[in-house]
């Protein structure tokens, strides 16, 4: 369903990502809001691990209320505060794809997200 594109004119990727994802033969698209590390009693806790581990539960239960797994993920966008989350958002991105699945990927750092307390956001897009 998923075919990759590395192109070997090109430096390769940075990170757990393909630099292009193609959905072939797919009958469902599934945008997934941006996510933020919020809790499902509304609460955010301060450590931005902890914010990253929720942004991905998140998408999980709205990829699930879909009838859709993590491994159907095309691409994700992130939006961060500070470059240091990297390696955090990196081993969470391993953890909840999996080793063998690389879905596209942009991660922008920018001054702020619409609640001061949210450090990461991400937003994903999904086929089936």
């Amino acid at each position: 369903m998923l075919k990759t594109y590395n192109p070997g004119g090109i430096a390769g990727p940075f990170g757990h990502y393909d630099h292009g994802v193609e959905a072939v033969n797919v009958s469902r698209l599934l945008h997934v809001s941006g996510q933020v590390g919020s809790e499902p009693d509304g609460n955010v806790p301060d450590d931005v691990e902890a914010q990253i581990e929720c942004v991905w539960l998140n998408i999980e239960a709205v990829l699930a209320e879909a009838g859709m797994t993590p491994a159907n993920i095309v691409r994700t966008i992130t939006y961060m505060l500070d470059p240091a989350y990297v390696p955090l958002l990196g081993a969470a991105r391993l953890r909840h794809l999996g080793a063998d699945h690389r879905a596209a990927s942009s991660t922008i750092v920018v001054a702020g997200l619409v609640r001061p307390e949210w450090k990461v956001e991400i937003d994903a897009v999904a086929v089936a």
